[in-house]
């Protein structure tokens, strides 16, 4: 059998080729010249600082849903006490703890939307 080295006896070059090898090398050097790549620093800080922005995302995400089910949670609260408090289900109304669980409703839902709106703003 014959095994021939490749290595050794490479196929002769043309004139063509020459010239695209030249061509090429002259391109690779002009996108080098044009296109330089951002220092390592800069790669490093945007990484870490996107490693952060996604850490306080995922940490985040347990308070957004307790916050958006303590919003829900205060509008079937009031829902359900302006039924049972109505003047049509019981006529001896006592308005001072209407007006305090209206009151609460109130503060719990303002308390949750400006967690949300908090929450909403990016970090610095």
């Amino acid at each position: 059998m014959n095994f021939r080295n490749h290595t050794s006896n490479p196929t002769p070059m043309t004139p063509i080729d020459d010239q695209l090898r030249h061509a090429l090398r002259a391109h690779a050097a002009s996108l080098t010249a044009e296109h330089t790549p951002p220092p390592a620093t800069a790669i490093l800080f945007r990484a870490e600082r996107r490693r952060r922005r996604l850490a306080i995302q995922r940490a985040e995400c347990p308070l957004l849903i307790m916050q958006t089910l303590g919003i829900v949670s205060a509008i079937i609260a009031s829902a359900w006490l302006a039924y049972r408090y109505s003047p049509h289900t019981l006529p001896t109304l006592n308005p001072v703890y209407l007006a305090l669980a209206i009151a609460c409703t109130i503060l719990v839902l303002a308390g949750c939307a400006a967690m949300l709106h908090t929450s909403s703003r990016p970090s610095a």
